[in-house]
């Protein structure tokens, strides 16, 4: 990779997150923090004391910063398992390499088996020490030796709080993962004909988060183009299923002014990332300010129709 790519990929990755965590990660919001009130002392004091009220200001972004980076291990397990074992009492979790085609096959397989099931579902990626130890060591107490070893392709089903309840090693068809998880106590939500609409797209945007917490953040500008691919492709596919749903009726023109917006901010990703392919440097600061209010007025839209966990207040991802 030239050097050239390599700052445009840098600036992309700032670009990608601001556009995609913007608009449809959920959690964002565009408020700025507010500032810390400065307080003026009764009596009149000498010029040069003023500079040092004003540091502890200048240090409250950073902390606030630090309260909301998330660690990597969360509970003695890989942090998108353990956030999605609170959400859910089943969690389907995919073991892959990545680059395997065959482990992309069965990733999709788990994931469709566990919405079809109702269950949570986390794809770990078994190169990343980060991923590998604590699960290594979550898996020691595994009744056989097999359960401790982190084969790929495999699945793990998981029982809140943390319990393994069935492994199943290599390929394995959505309607045996989806067997297994219901085997677990995972229970599909029945939808009735209120509000089917807004129940239907809390759970794909609440897969959606899932789903968006299993990918692993990239380290390096070499990890970068995949990670932006997979969080588009990811996005792209809760958009898909949105669109598949049934608007309710008399409020089918908001649902759909919703979802072109939906439209409009996949197209600006993949508009991004094949200028990031090409070399180009893309414009962050610019991109915020376009999708911005459209974001806002997304959320607004999904809040009203009862989506909120696509309006992001539900769950919380990126800043």
């Amino acid at each position: 990779m030239s050097l050239r790519t390599r700052i445009s990929v840098a600036a992309g990755i700032t670009a990608v997150i601001a556009l995609g965590a913007g608009f449809l990660l959920l959690g964002h919001s565009s408020s700025a923090p507010a500032a810390v009130p400065v307080i003026k002392p009764l009596h009149p004091v000498k010029k040069h004391v003023r500079p040092a009220a004003k540091r502890p200001s200048k240090a409250v972004p950073v902390t606030a910063r630090k309260k909301r980076s998330r660690p990597s291990v969360i509970d003695g397990m890989p942090a998108s398992l353990a956030l999605a074992l609170r959400k859910s009492s089943v969690v389907i979790v995919s073991l892959y390499a990545p680059k395997s085609s065959v482990d992309q096959v069965a990733l999709d397989e788990a994931r469709q088996g566990a919405t079809s099931a109702g269950a949570g579902f986390v794809a770990l990626n078994v190169a990343d020490e980060k991923v590998a130890a604590p699960l290594t060591s979550l898996l020691t107490g595994g009744a056989n030796a097999a359960d401790r070893v982190l084969d790929d392709p495999a699945v793990l089903v998981f029982q809140a709080p943390r319990t393994l309840f069935v492994r199943l090693n290599g390929y394995n068809d959505r309607e045996t993962i989806a067997q297994a998880a219901t085997n677990a106590g995972a229970v599909k939500v029945t939808i009735g004909p209120s509000g089917a609409w807004a129940t239907q797209a809390n759970a794909i945007c609440m897969q959606m988060t899932t789903d968006l917490l299993g990918l692993k953040f990239p380290s390096s500008t070499s990890e970068a183009l995949d990670w932006a691919d997979q969080m588009t492709s990811v996005l792209s596919s809760a958009v898909q299923r949105l669109h598949a749903l049934k608007a309710p009726r008399g409020r089918e023109g908001e649902v759909h002014q919703l979802l072109a917006i939906y439209d409009q901010a996949i197209a600006g990703l993949r508009t991004l990332l094949a200028q990031i392919h090409a070399g180009k440097t893309p414009d962050p600061a610019g991109l915020q300010q376009q999708y911005g209010p459209l974001a806002q007025k997304a959320h607004a839209i999904a809040g009203d129709l009862g989506a909120t966990a696509c309006a992001g207040t539900s769950a919380s991802f990126g800043s």
